[in-house]
C-alpha cells in the first residue's frame, strides 16, 4: 500500500470516527430544502467567532461542482471537539453520501471526509479525505452563530486502473447549518 494510500485511509477512518461520534448524538433532521435558522452562539460553542456564511441550508461542492443532496444535518459537541455530518442515505449519484468534519473548540479542523458508497472513479466508492498532520491538504473552519464553513482540499481516491498517477488534490466547500449542536 502507498504512502498516498495510507493518508487517503487515515483521513477516511478520522472522518469516520466523526461522523460515528455524531451518529451516536441526535440529529436535528434539517434537510437542504428546510433551511435551518441560525441559533445565537453560546459562550460554549466550538470555533473562533468570525464573519463569514450565516443561516441558510447545508451545502457541498467539490472542485467547484454542487454535490446535490437531500442532507440531513447533524452536529454534536464532546469534550473540545465538535462532530459536524450531513447525510444523504439515498443520494442518485453517490449513494449513501456522508460528509464529516472535525474542528476542535480553538477553530481547528481535525479531519473532513466526502463518502459515497459509489460514484467514485472506474465503479468505486466516491472519497475524498483530509486528516491534519497528514501531507496532501488543508482546512479551515468559519463559525457564525451555529453555521460552520468548512474549506480545504483534501486527498481523492487514486485511479486503480493508473496506480502510477497516486490520488489527486480536491478542493472542498462544506456549510453545516446546525440548528442545535448536541453537547452544546
Amino acid at each position: 500500500m502507498s504512502t498516498a494510500s495510507i493518508r487517503l485511509c487515515t483521513a477516511a477512518v478520522a472522518a469516520s470516527a466523526a461522523l460515528a461520534l455524531v451518529l451516536t448524538g441526535c440529529g436535528d433532521s434539517k434537510s437542504a430544502s428546510q433551511p435551518a435558522a441560525p441559533a445565537p452562539a453560546s459562550p460554549t460553542a466550538a470555533g473562533p467567532v468570525s464573519p463569514g456564511p450565516s443561516g441558510g441550508a447545508s451545502a457541498v461542492s467539490v472542485d467547484g461542482a454542487k454535490l446535490t443532496g437531500t442532507f440531513d444535518t447533524t452536529c454534536a459537541k464532546q469534550g473540545d471537539v465538535l462532530a459536524l455530518a450531513l447525510t444523504d442515505a439515498a443520494n442518485g449519484t453517490y449513494g449513501n453520501l456522508a460528509v464529516a468534519a472535525t474542528v476542535t473548540g480553538t477553530g481547528t479542523v481535525q479531519a473532513v471526509g466526502i463518502t459515497g458508497s459509489k460514484g467514485g472513479s472506474n465503479g468505486l466508492p466516491y472519497a475524498i479525505g483530509f486528516g491534519k498532520g497528514q501531507p496532501g491538504g488543508s482546512a479551515e473552519a468559519v463559525k457564525s452563530g451555529n453555521t460552520f464553513h468548512v474549506t480545504g482540499e483534501g486527498v481523492g481516491t487514486p485511479d486503480l486502473t493508473n496506480p502510477t498517477a497516486g490520488p489527486k488534490s480536491q478542493k472542498f466547500d462544506i456549510t453545516f447549518a446546525c440548528s442545535t449542536i448536541v453537547g452544546g
